[in-house]
């Protein structure tokens, strides 16, 4: 976990109970993130729904949905969106605080 090795998010996210095996994929993120936040950003549904958005409006990167369940790929949208708005002196952490805040998508009351 302190080099940042990316499949160790795959390996710990399933997990089976009662004979059933599920999938913890933002879990495991979180997990990750929570012992090495500089290597392993946090994937969660609400992050999802801000990068699509920007990947909407600005088209900082070509992904597809599926590859925000993949990782590797995650990590790689990451870096790009980091990349494409000139935020190379951010840490992943940073970049990661910054689109857990983002109020695109308020709960509805």
């Amino acid at each position: 976990m302190k080099q940042g090795d990316v499949t160790l998010v795959n390996e710990i996210q399933n997990v089976t109970i009662n004979g059933v095996t599920r999938k913890f994929y933002s879990f495991s993120t979180k997990y990750c993130s929570h012992h090495n936040p500089n290597e392993y950003p946090i994937y969660d549904s609400y992050v999802e729904k801000v990068l699509k958005s920007f990947r909407k409006t600005d088209r900082f990167f070509n992904f597809k949905d599926a590859d925000l369940k993949d990782y590797q790929k995650f990590k790689n949208i990451i870096i790009a969106f980091r990349e494409y708005y000139g935020l190379e002196e951010f840490n992943l952490k940073e970049i990661d605080q910054y689109l857990l805040g983002k109020e695109y998508f308020p709960n509805k009351y």
